[in-house]
């Protein structure tokens, strides 16, 4: 029976770790530039994996989740390359969240959790 018990811990380990890590995150939200059409996203991104939406004037939103080392993360990224925001989510068990970017006159602004109507530019 000494010999058991051990084991049994052994075995459980490996799933009480893995029980708080999220198979895919849920990105819901929307992206507002200036006077476009809104774009509205609800994706579910698995585990280790990125995930990109090309917005119409070129720039991208790429989200990711996590990897076990890296957190979640939501970046919005212009036509050239440049890092307009990011965003690390820290919980490691994340299932779901929801993030708005509005951009108004190239000025960026996050909002998380996303409100219930799209922003827009004042």
């Amino acid at each position: 029976m000494k010999a058991v018990l051990p084991m049994l811990l052994l075995l459980a380990c490996p799933f009480h770790v893995s029980a708080g890590k999220a198979q895919s995150v849920q990105f819901q939200g929307v992206v507002q530039r200036d006077d476009t059409v809104p774009v509205r996203f609800d994706l579910h991104v698995p585990a280790e994996s990125r995930l990109a939406v090309e917005l119409d004037d070129g720039s991208r939103l790429e989200l990711a989740a996590p990897n076990g080392e890296e957190s979640a993360t939501a970046r919005l990224v212009s036509a050239s390359g440049e890092v307009l925001h990011s965003a690390a989510f820290t919980d490691a068990g994340l299932a779901s969240t929801s993030l708005a970017y509005l951009v108004c006159d190239g000025r960026v602004t996050y909002i998380s959790p996303a409100p219930a109507a799209d922003p827009s530019c004042p």
